[in-house]
């Protein structure tokens, strides 16, 4: 069945709240009561686009952000909006096979003109009064076949099997990315087959689920980034699960992203926001609006020190959330599991705060505030909490946010943690010098250097040095060259550790050059990719101990998290 895009008038009531809601959510009139009805249910139909034609912003894409506002459509309003909305329609109307419009009489002259010179055989408008167009609204709904919502089997706190979430930002790779000559499958990022690492690595598992984080609506990458109102993105939500290949046992974590605004004075995400888009996108768990208390933060290139009566306030304004995140998420009747997100100044604080939660109703908490903490302060925390909801029945699910601490990892099990997420292993492909590729024997491997010169920072950098930038391209084809016949067993240790070690004298005036020498000679003596079975060695080669472009880069890093989620306890 070909896409159908569903054109909706804007409605009188809306949810008050602060900041942007997508449309679809912040209108709260009968039709998006309808929609927001079946998808509680359903998931949404791959087959299904929505628009909306509002008084105050036009003709914009439902998952496009609005703030609340009060004005009400003219006739005259919408024939000045006509010319606009024709065009946007024009526009649309390539990628449906039919566009429905169920909208009021004063909203009808905007469309008139697209109906009668554009979308001839394509428009419908849906006609009688308003119970008649609820139903026509309903039965386009249920023609779309959409299944069922993914219910997951959730897991099972206190089980001493520990559950690993990949955070995700936009980590997709070219899949036909041709390593030998260094160019992609296509010009442009919207020619190329570009996937997720997770489904790359397929039939590999990485993880148990996906943490998708709500910082990237104020981006401009990731599946949540920003909409800005006519884009194709902005008609439907992209199918995350599908994006990041789960399986029925694997979750979508979503999360406010805190770190984001940890300078701001308060989050740039409401309540009700965070509640829109975990319900609209299909999550399994959302977690509640949360605010780190740090000691200090910068404002204006300054560092500034928080007080304890600042730092306090955090903490009260995270309780607020998590208590009215709870109750709309009951009051909506949501489709995610709702996480209760902690942030105390002390270990007394999270341990109290975990038991106060589960008075408001939680079954799942999860552990702020972490990732700046030493090792001693962090156990001292979780020691804390885990104790306190050991007393509890039903024992909630603790999630600890954006650690994962190697030298804790015996001590958290021995505490029953259930889960973690973590990126430091996928990061560490390209943020350290000497441990890039982990092994599966346990042994970290550098990756050797070979920095791309067509890459328009590094190009500019090396212009304003006044580099022979001729000379420097001929030396990196050799370089890879040479690696590459390595790889094929058709040059030796020497000559390719010589080639390597030069071009990186020469480009990166590296003061470590003799320890990057013995780092590079290891890997390139002990060839660990020929120890790996993951698709990413088998098909990808030395490549993937190449440092070079995210391509590489993060199928090293995808590579480091199978070793990591093999490592864990629960996986021997």
């Amino acid at each position: 069945m070909g896409k159908q895009l569903l054109v909706l008038g804007c409605s009188q009531a809306k949810k008050e709240a602060p900041g942007l809601l997508p449309a679809i959510d912040r209108y709260d009139g009968s039709s998006y009561r309808v929609l927001r009805s079946y998808l509680r249910e359903r998931e949404w139909p791959s087959n299904l686009s929505v628009a909306i034609l509002s008084a105050k912003y036009g003709l914009v894409g439902g998952f496009t952000g609005i703030e609340d506002y009060d004005k009400r459509m003219t006739p005259v309003q919408a024939e000045e909006k006509a010319p606009e909305c024709q065009r946007i329609l024009n526009a649309w109307a390539a990628d449906h096979i039919s566009i429905h419009f169920s909208l009021g009489k004063d909203y009808l002259p905007a469309i008139i003109p697209a109906i009668e010179h554009d979308l001839k055989g394509k428009a419908e408008v849906f006609q009688g009064p308003i119970g008649m167009k609820l139903s026509q609204i309903k039965g386009l709904l249920q023609r779309t076949g959409a299944p069922a919502r993914h219910r997951p089997e959730l897991p099972e706190p206190g089980s001493g099997n520990v559950s690993y979430f990949l955070p995700d930002w936009d980590d997709l790779l070219d899949e036909n990315f041709n390593f030998e000559s260094d160019t992609f499958s296509g010009v442009s990022r919207q020619e190329r087959e570009d996937k997720h690492c997770c489904v790359l690595m397929k039939p590999k598992r990485i993880c148990d689920g996906v943490l998708v984080s709500l910082a990237q609506h104020v981006t401009s990458k990731g599946p949540l980034r920003r909409i800005t109102g006519t884009e194709a993105n902005s008609l439907a939500p992209k199918n995350m699960r599908a994006q990041f290949g789960l399986g029925k046992d694997q979750l979508l974590f979503g999360d406010c992203g805190a770190f984001s605004y940890v300078n701001d004075d308060e989050p740039t995400i409401s309540v009700e926001q965070a509640i829109a888009l975990y319900e609209l996108h299909g999550f399994d768990f959302g977690a509640s609006v949360d605010h780190i208390p740090v000691p200090s933060i910068e404002q204006n290139g300054m560092k500034i020190k928080l007080s304890s009566t600042e730092r306090q306030a955090r903490v009260i304004r995270t309780k607020e959330n998590a208590l009215r995140f709870i109750d709309l998420a009951r009051k909506r009747n949501v489709g995610f599991t709702p996480v209760g997100v902690i942030q105390a100044l002390d270990s007394d604080g999270y341990a109290k705060t975990a038991l106060l939660y589960h008075e408001y109703g939680y079954r799942y908490l999860a552990i702020g505030g972490l990732v700046p903490l030493p090792d001693a302060l962090v156990e001292e925390i979780v020691v804390k909490v885990m104790a306190a909801v050991a007393t509890l029945k039903p024992r909630p699910w603790v999630h600890l946010f954006g650690i994962f601490r190697p030298k804790l990892q015996a001590r958290f099990r021995e505490l029953k943690v259930d889960s973690f997420d973590s990126a430091t292993y996928f990061r560490k492909a390209w943020l350290r010098s000497d441990q890039n590729y982990l092994a599966p024997n346990g042994k970290w491997y550098a990756a050797l250097r070979v920095p791309i010169t067509s890459d328009g920072r590094t190009r500019k950098r090396l212009e304003q040095s006044g580099f022979d930038l001729v000379s420097l391209e001929a030396q990196e084809a050799r370089v890879m060259e040479f690696l590459c016949r390595f790889d094929r067993d058709e040059a030796g240790v020497q000559e390719v550790l010589d080639a390597v070690i030069e071009y990186d004298k020469r480009l990166t005036r590296s003061s470590g050059v003799r320890s990057l020498r013995t780092a590079y000679e290891q890997t390139l003596n002990d060839r660990p990719w020929r120890l790996c079975d993951c698709p990413f060695c088998r098909q990808a080669g030395i490549h993937v101990l190449i440092f070079r472009g995210a391509n590489r880069n993060k199928r090293r890093g995808a590579h480091n998290t199978l070793m990591l989620y093999g490592s864990l306890e629960c996986r021997s």
